[in-house]
């Protein structure tokens, strides 16, 4: 009787040892993804960590500096390999924007305001000398090789005297400043990140203004990025989660702009939300996607890849071609290095 009684107990042991093995085995399975187990990666691809969120890239020699999350890394261009996190005080955090200028000077926009470092000296810029908002989003050098800085709350010049800046109440759309791009001909394109406000704001080198938003064309109001694929051509970056895309913009001969076309999912970009945007050497427009990978544009068709290809991650922050032709781009999981003879 005993005996019998045991070996029911052991047989019914061994039936819920069975079933949470399977159980086990089973959510395993549901949440295997095989494309957050590792990139497997196209020859010539490099995933760099750290750094790991990255919003900003710029190239001094043979230095990369990339900003994020976590302040500003050093990177030897030609290895990859982590030279150093710039030792700031107080740390930097969410570095938005890198820039290098004509003296060497490098150029942090963070969100405790704009920040420049060169030989170990430090020295940093906020509403209190002079900036529209301590939390800056964009930075770039103009023709005459001045300063501009984007911020929350409107655009700034450096000059000789201070900061000049630029609102709503002299021409911006909205003073949310994501990205500036400034052409060789003196003009200067702004782009607001406010939706349901937001757009493109374009001044030009006689003072004129110019306005995109959906009204009249653009697919979303967010502008993301902008790139320009010659002084009459730009392309701007767009969207909100999962709506969005591409708008390119072309200059007449009388030096007026037109939207020319818009690109969406449905055309072929990677994602919806187009992140950010680069030309690369050999004429294509590389589109980096909020959640979907790389989509390049060339000869009126896109080729999409993702972390099946070796991306470190499908989210691109900003994208930058080096002297060499090597792409790098920052993602919100490390860097991806394509050396120039595996670029796609």
């Amino acid at each position: 009787m005993e005996a019998g009684l045991t070996r029911r107990r052991a047989a019914a042991f061994l039936i819920v040892m069975v079933s949470g093995v399977l159980l086990l085995a089973g959510l395993f399975l549901l949440s295997y993804r095989p494309h957050e187990q590792g990139p497997v990666s196209l020859p010539g691809w490099q995933v760099i960590r750290p750094p790991q969120d990255i919003f900003a890239l710029a190239v001094q020699g043979e230095t990369l500096w990339a900003g994020g999350v976590e302040g500003v890394y050093q990177l030897d261009r030609s290895t990859g390999a982590l030279v150093q996190q710039l030792p700031a005080d107080p740390p930097l955090e969410y570095v938005r924007a890198l820039l290098v200028d004509n003296e060497g000077r490098l150029w942090i926009g963070h969100n405790q305001g704009l920040t420049s470092y060169q030989a170990g000296n430090w020295q940093t810029f906020t509403r209190a000398q002079g900036l529209p908002d301590d939390r800056v989003n964009a930075l770039a050098l103009d023709a005459a090789g001045q300063l501009w800085v984007g911020t929350w709350g409107g655009a700034a010049r450096q000059t000789e005297t201070g900061w000049q800046t630029l609102t709503q109440a002299n021409g911006l759309l909205d003073n949310m400043v994501n990205v500036i791009l400034p052409l060789p001909d003196g003009g200067l394109w702004f782009g607001a990140y406010a939706a349901p406000r937001g757009g493109l704001s374009y001044l030009a080198p006689n003072g004129a203004w110019q306005y995109f938003n959906v009204a009249n064309g653009l697919p979303h109001n967010n502008i993301t990025s902008l790139v320009a694929v010659n002084p009459g051509q730009v392309w701007a970056g767009t969207g909100l989660n999962d709506r969005g895309g591409a708008a390119e913009l072309v200059q007449s001969a009388e030096g007026i702009w037109y939207l020319a076309q818009v690109l969406t999912l449905e055309d072929g970009l990677a994602g919806a939300k187009v992140r950010s945007l680069a030309l690369a050497p050999d004429g294509a427009v590389w589109f980096g996607s909020e959640y979907d990978g790389l989509a390049i544009w060339r000869s009126g068709a896109f080729q999409v890849y993702t972390t099946q290809d070796g991306l470190s991650h499908d989210e691109i922050k900003a994208i930058l071609f080096d002297a060499d032709g090597a792409a790098w781009l920052a993602t919100r999981d490390g860097l991806t290095h394509i050396a120039p003879s595996a670029r796609p």
